[in-house]
């Protein structure tokens, strides 16, 4: 029997380390692509090393440096690298293709901005009437996701409370909401090498 193939991700934030992982381990399962699994370690990033700095936001491209650095370390461990990085104020569009198009120069990879932090993911995954009921409207209009996420949850601490919301996560109501989260999916379904059902309807 052959061995799985390894993907290994690159992450920023400490409670990422954790729960990235398990979320893209829960979405190959989604996928069946049984002839992968998700190395329970990602190599972590600051985001200062993932993201330009020296650009003036919005339009911040990759830091090349850094990314490449991240990359190469994960590329030890993998056979496909997924770069993820929360998009604070910056432009998935614009740091996105630009950071998947460094890192595919060194191994099969692609890269995922998340409009706008990772806890915009678990706000998603809330009711329409959870999210009603404290005023929140859209959750991806502002940063300060982890802030309404508190509010819903009454209390909220990455280190502690992002891996389980991950887990407990509906996939497919985060798919049909967040752009983001479908460009996940497809960027997995890819380095995968299998087929990404269509995105559900709100």
């Amino acid at each position: 029997m052959a061995l799985a193939r390894q993907l290994v991700c690159v992450v920023e934030g400490q409670g990422d380390v954790e729960a990235v992982p398990i979320l893209c381990e829960r979405i190959r399962v989604f996928l069946q692509a049984w002839g992968w699994r998700v190395a329970a370690q990602p190599v972590r990033q600051q985001r200062s090393r993932l993201v330009d700095h020296k650009v003036v936001s919005p339009l911040r491209p990759p830091n090349a440096d850094g990314l490449t650095r991240a990359v190469l370390l994960a590329r030890q461990r993998g056979d496909a690298v997924l770069v993820v990085c929360d998009s604070d104020d910056d432009c998935p569009a614009t740091w996105g293709p630009a950071a998947r198009d460094l890192a595919t120069r060194l191994v099969a990879s692609d890269a995922v901005m998340v409009v706008r932090e990772y806890e915009t993911w678990l706000l998603h995954a809330c009711s329409h009437q959870e999210l009603m009921r404290h005023g929140i409207r859209d959750v991806e209009a502002r940063r300060g996701a982890k802030e309404l996420l508190k509010r819903v949850l009454g209390d909220y601490r990455p280190t502690t409370h992002q891996l389980a919301r991950t887990k407990a996560l509906d996939l497919e109501r985060v798919r049909a909401r967040s752009d983001s989260f479908d460009k996940l999916v497809r960027a997995l379904g890819g380095l995968f090498g299998v087929p990404t059902p269509p995105r559900p309807l709100v």
